[in-house]
C-alpha cells in the first residue's frame, strides 16, 4: 500500500467520509418519518452526509498527490485567518465589557480592514452601515434584546 504524501489531509478526509456514511445512515433513519421523500427531516442531513462524503473522497484523491508545497512560501493568508481567529475570541469578551453595538462596530471595522484590506476609511463606514442595519433588523424590528455591556 503506498501512503499519502499528506497524512493530515489522508486523516481528514477518512474522517469526513466516517463522518458523512454516519449522517447519511440517520437521514435514512429519519427517512421513514416523513410525508414526503423529498421534504422532511431527512432532507437536510442526507444533503450534508452527501457532501461530507464528497469532499471527503476529494481530499482523499488528493492527499496521495505529490505535491511541491515544501518548496513554496507558507501563504499569506495563514497570519490573515490567526488574526481573525483572534479578533473573534476578543469579540466574545468584548460584547459583554462594551455592548453588543460598540463591539460590533469595533469588530466589524478591523475585520473589514483584515479580510477585505480595505482602507480605514471604507472600514470604519462598511461597519456602520452593518452595525446600523444589525439594529434595525434584530433591536427594532424582531425586538430582542442584546447585551449593553458593563460600562453602559
Amino acid at each position: 500500500m503506498r501512503l499519502p504524501y499528506n497524512v493530515p489531509d489522508f486523516l481528514g478526509a477518512v474522517l469526513s467520509i466516517i463522518a458523512g456514511v454516519v449522517v447519511i445512515l440517520e437521514a435514512y433513519r429519519l427517512r421513514a418519518y416523513a410525508l414526503s421523500p423529498y421534504v422532511g427531516d431527512h432532507t437536510l442531513p442526507a444533503i450534508l452526509g452527501l457532501g461530507f462524503l464528497l469532499l471527503g473522497a476529494v481530499l482523499l484523491v488528493r492527499s496521495f498527490r505529490d505535491q511541491e508545497r515544501d518548496k513554496e512560501p507558507p501563504s499569506p493568508h495563514r497570519t490573515s485567518i490567526f488574526r481573525c481567529l483572534a479578533l473573534l475570541g476578543a469579540y466574545c469578551l468584548l460584547i459583554d465589557i462594551v455592548g453588543y453595538l460598540t463591539a460590533t462596530m469595533i469588530v466589524s471595522a478591523i475585520l473589514f480592514r483584515v479580510v477585505g484590506r480595505y482602507g480605514w476609511g471604507t472600514a470604519i463606514a462598511s461597519a456602520a452601515v452593518l452595525t446600523g442595519c444589525l439594529y434595525v433588523v434584530f433591536i427594532m424590528w424582531l425586538q430582542m434584546s442584546f447585551p449593553a455591556g458593563f460600562f453602559l
